[in-house]
């Protein structure tokens, strides 16, 4: 459509100096000056708004996504060379079924990982599912304990909703190397987490996610989610903890 608006602007600009040239003459070109000058501001208007030039609600939201999504694509690569043919569990909030949002980022988890992908959440006891409260603040030790072992499967666990505050008291955690699951916090949008400095230097946590200190919010995300994950995020490691140990809180 591009093109179509494109031409339609330049057919109807050139009317409009025609007739300029010719209203002194016939003054019924007036009027039909004034409508090809409409055409060309409805053209324009619809061009820009094709390109989100004027940055729509549904444009914003879909180039958030990307970038959000992109996460997916970059742990899902970090673990194809870290923790190959491994089934990994994507851990989200609640409603996770409905929401679109995890859906992509699963999708581009399992993308770039190229392996088997299976999403579940915390179930709390009672009716606390019901609290206006974000999941880690109500999940215990036990709710993720109870929830990993539905899975005995999964040798990677990616968390998206943190973990829970007496995260120390997790049964997988004090496993051995070789039989815990790998652990990844795809960012750290539930809270800080007590030790995590620690927790990466011995492997508990093999990586994370946090926001690029030098981010930038007011661009398009690009078609590679490599490239985008680079404008907004940073993947986090044991070797490059201690760059970033100033965002950690302990």
């Amino acid at each position: 459509m591009h093109i179509v608006y494109i031409a339609l602007m330049i057919l109807a600009l050139i009317g409009m100096i025609v007739c300029s040239k010719k209203q002194k003459t016939n003054p019924a070109m007036q009027p039909v000056a004034f409508v090809l000058f409409v055409v060309v501001v409805i053209s324009a208007g619809l061009l820009l708004n094709e390109m989100n030039v004027f940055g729509t609600r549904d444009g914003l939201l879909e180039n958030e996504m990307k970038f959000y999504a992109s996460q997916g694509t970059k742990t899902g690569d970090y673990l194809k060379t870290t923790f190959p043919g491994k089934k990994v569990l994507l851990v989200a909030d609640p409603g996770f079924e409905k929401n679109d949002n995890v859906k992509k980022l699963a999708d581009a988890l399992q993308a770039g990982y190229g392996g088997e992908v299976v999403t579940d959440t915390v179930q709390l006891p009672g009716n606390q599912a019901d609290a206006p409260m974000p999941l880690y603040m109500m999940m215990k030790a036990a709710d993720f304990d109870a929830m990993v072992d539905k899975h005995p499967d999964c040798g990677v666990i990616v968390t998206t909703v943190g973990l829970p505050q007496d995260a120390n008291r997790l049964k997988f955690m004090k496993q051995s190397a070789d039989k815990r699951p790998a652990l990844f916090l795809m960012g750290l949008p539930s809270g800080p987490v007590p030790g995590i400095m620690a927790a990466l230097q011995s492997g508990i946590i093999t990586g994370l996610i946090i926001s690029n200190p030098d981010a930038k919010y007011d661009v398009p995300a690009p078609s590679d989610p490599m490239k985008a994950f680079d404008i907004r995020y940073v993947l986090v490691t044991k070797e490059n903890a201690d760059q970033y140990k100033a965002h950690f809180s302990n």
